[in-house]
């Protein structure tokens, strides 16, 4: 049956799908696919009748399989043509008859008005669906802009941030009062007509540092720069001297109530004799320094007392200064506290991650006691914050700066452990910078009557000390230290009688003779009175120089033998020096320390004495 005439109908997209369209990117290209060549141009051209024109239509080709750099297709019902290699497809929906083709069918049928009316009520009654959901996007947005503008007033900082038209589209009330500007002036207005310091504005829009400062209408500050790329937006803070000066004292006192902060300062170092305040000197020098320094001395003697004052006598000394005790840790342990570790990075890992003692110390000190016990794995991570000046945490991927000076400790010869390959000679040479040697109570007996008042007074009793006691405590080794003349004194005034401590009250059984000591008496004496007078002499030359803080070189030895005869060059009194040391009756220090004599080697010299006085020598 042929019909008498035809009626061609003119189709258009459902309102319902016009919002994904608007969504997509202004100037993407959009791949446009239909059945047919005819049909798809037709999509376009209803496209562009509805005003979607701000995207970059491209036909759908049967014969062509792959588009170049486009992702998003739109087809109304004939999805099932687009190519594999678009995965973002947006389906419209088979088109709908336009308004006025209805009308038309309906006046060409007779339907009547009311039909006519019914389309038509349907027809508004969408347009005022459609622009209910647009108004109630428009309210939406304007709370959530309302809301960002609120929060930002509330900030004490001045808050500012321009697109990439320079236009100021976030400008807080911190930042009117600053410029003598209301906020709704500011917004949607051009930079520079906002600022008319142009070297303020030039930093905002140019400037390749992080921050600068200026002073803007008498007030200090510094502004902070911040680039965000995907959003073409450049974010500036404006923050005062005087309110970043408050933030330091806070985050001070936050580190002092967590116990991060040097307690102790070369005043509490205890002692007048030459070599201890010669090192002191030493000590406040090697604070002027950002390098590490290596702190090395026999148990006791003080070397924590000495990292604490070096911090304070720093240019960090307003930074946090934490300490650990390398030793008191297993490896696992020191590893997760030096550094932090990730959430999930291993059973027990607390939730959220934990900082490490490095970042806690950021812009600090952190003191590493008993360095010389660490394990290889915590040398390597330890060697690394040292060269990059940045960590990893455990069970992390993310590279974490660090700004951190490390001060390390050691009663052991490290130096000799990197030889011998139990410790790394690169992170050796990285720690030993700057080196610092603490000397051992018995090179400084006479500091004792000090410090042994020094610890009385501490105590906070009222105690007189009989006069022998201190004469009979300077004749003691003091393997222990200080540490261990401590103990002492604190074990005699538990003890004494009255308001006096007495001989009677001395520890006997802690300071008896080491298996060490007693055993000099086995040695045997040289045969001959030369030997005898040549170790005789270079014990004595040792002590002497012991006693006055010297070092005992063996140049200064044979120019003493050269004086007092008989002669002995550097290289014989090496010799004697290598022979003393393996009976145990001198250490042979490295550099400033010299050689010392052992309490063995000053019985050895008593015994020497008696021997060449008996012989007649």
């Amino acid at each position: 049956m042929t019909g008498k005439e035809i009626m061609v109908g003119k189709r258009t997209i459902h309102h319902r799908f016009i919002g994904q369209l608007l969504k997509i990117p202004v100037n993407s290209e959009v791949l446009i696919v239909n059945d047919d060549d005819s049909a798809t141009i037709e999509v376009i051209e209803s496209l562009y009748q509805l005003g979607i024109d701000h995207l970059r239509f491209i036909p759908f080709k049967k014969d062509q399989i792959f588009y170049e750099n486009i992702d998003i297709a739109i087809s109304p019902g004939e999805t099932h043509l687009c190519p594999p290699s678009i995965n973002n497809v947006i389906d419209i929906g088979v088109r709908l008859f336009d308004m006025a083709t209805i009308l038309k069918v309906v006046e060409y049928f007779c339907l009547g008005e009311k039909i006519s009316s019914m389309i038509s009520e349907r027809y508004i009654r969408n347009i005022i669906d459609l622009q209910r959901e647009l108004l109630f996007a428009e309210q939406n947005a304007k709370q959530i802009k309302l809301h960002i503008q609120n929060v930002v007033n509330t900030v004490d900082d001045g808050i500012l941030a321009i697109n990439k038209q320079h236009q100021v589209t976030v400008f807080n009330r911190r930042l009117g009062a600053l410029f003598q500007l209301p906020v709704d002036e500011a917004i949607n207005k051009q930079l520079k007509e906002v600022f008319v310091q142009q070297e303020l504005i030039d930093f905002i829009l140019y400037g390749k540092e992080k921050s600068k400062f200026f002073t803007i209408y008498g007030v200090d500050l510094v502004v902070f720069r911040h680039q965000m790329e995907m959003e073409s937006t450049i974010v500036a803070t404006f923050k005062s001297i005087h309110q970043a000066f408050e933030v330091g004292k806070m985050a001070q006192r936050e580190l002092k109530n967590k116990g991060f902060y040097a307690k102790y300062d070369f005043d509490d170092i205890i002692g007048i004799h030459p070599l201890l305040i010669e090192t002191k000197q030493i000590a406040k020098k090697l604070a002027l320094s950002e390098h590490p320094i290596l702190i090395q001395g026999e148990t006791g003697t003080g070397k924590e007392l000495f990292a604490h004052s070096i911090h304070l006598h720093s240019m960090r000394k307003n930074g946090p200064f934490i300490a650990i005790n390398c030793s008191a840790l297993s490896e696992n342990l020191l590893e997760s506290e030096l550094f932090g570790y990730e959430e999930g990075a291993f059973t027990g890992a607390q939730r959220g991650g934990k900082k490490g003692l490095f970042e806690l110390a950021d812009n600090g000190t952190i003191f590493l006691d008993e360095i010389g016990d660490i394990s290889f794995t915590v040398q390597s991570h330890l060697l690394r914050v040292l060269q990059e000046k940045e960590l990893r945490r455990i069970g992390g991927s993310k590279v974490i700066p660090v700004n951190v000076r490390v001060i390390a400790a050691t009663n052991k010869d490290i130096q000799q452990k990197s030889e011998e390959g139990s410790f790394r000679s690169d992170l050796f040479y990285r720690l030993n910078v700057l080196t610092l040697s603490v000397p051992p109570l018995r090179a400084r007996i006479t500091d004792i009557p000090l410090l042994v008042n020094h610890f009385i007074t501490k105590s906070g009793k009222w105690v007189k000390v009989e006069e022998n006691l201190l004469e009979q405590l300077k004749k003691h080794e003091w393997l222990g230290n200080i540490r261990e003349l401590k103990s002492t004194i604190d074990y005699m005034l538990t003890i004494c009688d009255g308001n006096k401590i007495e001989l009677k009250d001395i520890p006997h059984n802690r300071l008896q003779k080491s298996k060490k000591q007693e055993s000099v008496t086995c040695y045997s004496l040289p045969n001959n009175l030369l030997e005898i007078h040549e170790y005789k002499l270079i014990l004595e030359t040792i002590k002497h120089c012991n006693d006055n803080g010297k070092p005992a070189s063996r140049q200064h030895i044979s120019m003493v033998t050269e004086e007092e005869g008989p002669f002995l060059s550097p290289q014989q009194v090496r010799r004697r020096l290598d022979y003393l040391e393996s009976k145990g009756l001198i250490t042979k220090g490295r550099g400033r320390s010299g050689t010392k004599i052992t309490t063995s080697g000053v019985e050895y010299l008593h015994q020497l004495g008696l021997h060449a006085t008996n012989s007649g020598g």
